[in-house]
């Protein structure tokens, strides 16, 4: 019996999809295997920033040294072209440990690539059901859930922003969106099984169109009507501030499932950066929508990316980010400092590359005024109860459980409880903090 194992870098998109390639391998006989070694090894990647590939590139180096017969495959947003070493020309065939690669959305193409690597699995059974890749087909494979009360949902494929510094409109392609039905199916049926919280996934998932109009709140208010049915929690990443509309403040504000969180990447905290990074609004703009937000949703926790170094950001450009972060007051902040990214406009920057020590510096400068927001922010929970969608539940040696999980703030939560609660949505009260996660008793 052949086995499998699948690594996974990078976003909840890329685990979206790991979980549509572990359907596909398991259709095609293939076990996955529990152990440290298999018979074959997709690796999905992340190419956001270069220490996200070189992150892959080792630990596919050291898994071909640990196990020099297995088999290893790439896919995720590294992977340009769909083929092995006899006919494909991506550039990661060069690299002697991979065999071969596959694009995400040619997912329903993997049975094919791998018939001469497992002659003796009857892969044609899985192959005649799916005889393109394409994202249509790929939206079309029953995902494989491993945790069944929360449920990752994509509802559309790449981006058409083309920020400066970005290479996903090169990796994921122009954006494509599901039917409505199709993704309402997909809910219903995670529902059906156990799902609490429903996260809908995309590159810019508040660009979501049918039939050729903008229409994300419509989606947000149809999957809302499951509220009906048991699902808690509707959660969505990740958005652009441009298209982050009053019409779904509104709508947020009026749903039974909403959670009291929103991620929505600034980017920086200067106009001429941000113009430079092709982000298509203003600072003004931008903090005039999260003031609609606050305003609607009381007590909603704001989340946000931030690069520290772009190309020509100067002392003055720095200073604006830093006041402009103690304005907003951000719960959470992704902050990375810039890594260019070759084949992208930014990348062509090099003249104006701000050096490794003045990045370095300036994020250590920046984390600290985030931090500084967001636990005091954290510091406001302490004495309430919040609810808890539990993660993990640990036995202790005491024979109680160590339980964590997230409030619907997305507030990290650890708790201790008499049994195993995993998967179960519980009332926490909240009595400290440790950094970011708050710490509290079962209710």
């Amino acid at each position: 019996m052949f086995t499998y194992q699948i690594q996974t870098f990078g976003c909840q998109m890329n685990y979206s999809d790991s979980e549509r390639v572990a359907t596909v391998l398991d259709l095609c006989d293939l076990k996955e295997s529990k152990n440290e070694t298999a018979d074959l090894l997709v690796v999905n990647t992340c190419s956001v920033r270069q220490k996200s590939e070189d992150k892959a590139y080792g630990f596919i180096v050291q898994y071909k040294k640990d196990h020099p017969e297995a088999i290893i495959a790439v896919t995720g947003c590294m992977v340009r072209q769909t083929g092995d070493k006899s006919n494909s020309k991506d550039k990661l065939l060069k690299y002697d440990p991979i065999d071969l690669v596959f694009r995400i959305e040619d997912t329903a193409r993997l049975p094919k690539l791998l018939e001469i690597y497992f002659a003796d699995l009857d892969l044609e059974k899985f192959v005649s059901n799916f005889r393109a890749g394409s994202v249509e087909n790929y939206f079309q494979i029953n995902p494989r859930i491993t945790n069944k009360s929360q449920a990752l949902v994509p509802i559309m494929q790449g981006c058409d922003k083309f920020c400066s510094y970005c290479i996903v409109p090169f990796t994921r392609g122009r954006e494509i969106s599901r039917p409505i039905e199709d993704i309402i199916k997909e809910c219903e049926k995670h529902v059906k099984n156990g799902a609490l919280e429903i996260t809908l996934l995309g590159q810019n998932v508040n660009s979501y169109t049918e039939n050729g109009k903008k229409c994300f709140p419509v989606l947000l208010r149809e999957i809302d009507k499951l509220a009906k049915k048991g699902l808690s929690r509707l959660r969505f990443v990740s958005h652009h501030p441009q298209d982050f509309t009053d019409e779904m403040i509104d709508t947020l504000a009026g749903m039974k499932t909403n959670c009291a969180y929103v991620h929505l990447p600034a980017q920086h905290g200067s106009n001429r950066v941000l113009k430079k990074m092709n982000r298509n609004y203003t600072i003004e703009e931008y903090e005039e929508k999260i003031a609609k937000i606050r305003k609607k949703v009381p007590g909603c926790t704001i989340a946000t990316d931030i690069i520290v170094g772009f190309p020509g950001e100067t002392e003055e450009d720095f200073a604006e980010l830093c006041d402009f972060a103690r304005r907003m007051k951000f719960d959470f902040s992704y902050t990375a400092i810039f890594s260019p990214r070759r084949g992208t406009k930014a990348a062509e920057m090099k003249d104006e590359f701000v050096s490794l020590n003045i990045k370095k510096k300036r994020f250590h400068d920046l984390d600290k005024i985030i931090k500084e927001t967001s636990f005091d922010n954290r510091e406001k929970s302490i004495g309430k109860t919040l609810e808890v969608l539990v993660e993990t539940s640990e036995k202790l040696p005491n024979g109680k459980f160590r339980n964590s999980g997230r409030t619907r703030e997305l507030f990290e939560t650890w708790f201790d409880s008499e049994e195993d609660l995993f998967g179960k949505e519980v009332p926490v009260k909240i009595t400290g903090r440790n950094g970011y996660v708050l710490e509290g008793e079962k209710v």
